[in-house]
C-alpha cells in the first residue's frame, strides 16, 4: 500500500509536535532559581531593547498594550530552555505566543547564546501548500530585539 506525500508530511508533523509537548510538560512554567526580568511591550517600543539575563533566570515578556501581541522567537531545541509559560511550537522550528492586553509570557534559558525575537501587533500567516510547496509568509512589520544570555558570575568561596 502506498502512502500518500501529504499523509507522511502530516503523520511527520503530528510525531514531531507530540514529542515536542511530551518534553515540555516537564518544564516549569516559572523560574525556581533565577532572576525574574521583565520586557515591557508598549505601543511603539519594546523596553529594553536588548536584555543581559543569566542562564536560568526568567524573562518575561508583558504587554502594555490596550491590544494583543505576538512574540516570536527561533530556538534550535528543547534543551534551551529550562521553563516555559505561554510559547507554542510555530511550524517545527519557531516558537511563537500571543499575550492580551495586561497579560506576561515567560521562558527561563538554559545556556549561554543571544537569542532574537520579533514582537508584532498581527499573525504571522502562512498562505497557499500546507505541505511547504509553494507557500508563503505573511510577516507584518514588527519591533526587533534581544535577549543575551550569559554565564551566571563566578561565586568567591569565602
Amino acid at each position: 500500500m502506498r502512502i500518500a506525500a501529504h499523509t507522511k508530511f502530516g503523520r511527520a508533523l503530528l510525531l514531531l509536535a507530540s514529542g515536542w509537548l511530551a518534553a515540555c510538560a516537564g518544564l516549569p512554567a516559572t523560574s525556581r532559581s533565577g532572576a525574574v526580568h521583565d520586557i515591557l511591550i508598549t505601543e511603539d517600543r519594546v523596553s529594553p531593547q536588548d536584555l543581559v539575563v543569566h542562564i536560568g533566570d526568567e524573562v518575561r515578556w508583558v504587554n502594555r498594550r490596550v491590544s494583543p501581541v505576538w512574540v516570536y522567537f527561533f530556538r534550535d531545541s528543547l534543551d534551551e530552555v529550562s521553563c516555559v509559560r505561554g510559547f507554542s511550537l510555530f511550524w517545527g522550528n519557531e516558537e511563537e505566543a500571543v499575550i492580551k492586553p495586561g497579560q506576561s509570557v515567560s521562558v527561563c534559558f538554559a545556556r549561554e547564546d543571544a537569542i532574537s525575537y520579533t514582537v508584532q501587533s498581527e499573525k504571522t500567516v502562512m498562505r497557499g501548500s500546507t505541505a511547504g510547496e509553494g507557500g508563503s509568509f505573511k510577516i507584518p512589520k514588527g519591533l526587533h530585539a534581544a535577549v543575551i544570555v550569559e554565564a551566571p558570575p563566578a561565586r568567591v568561596p569565602r
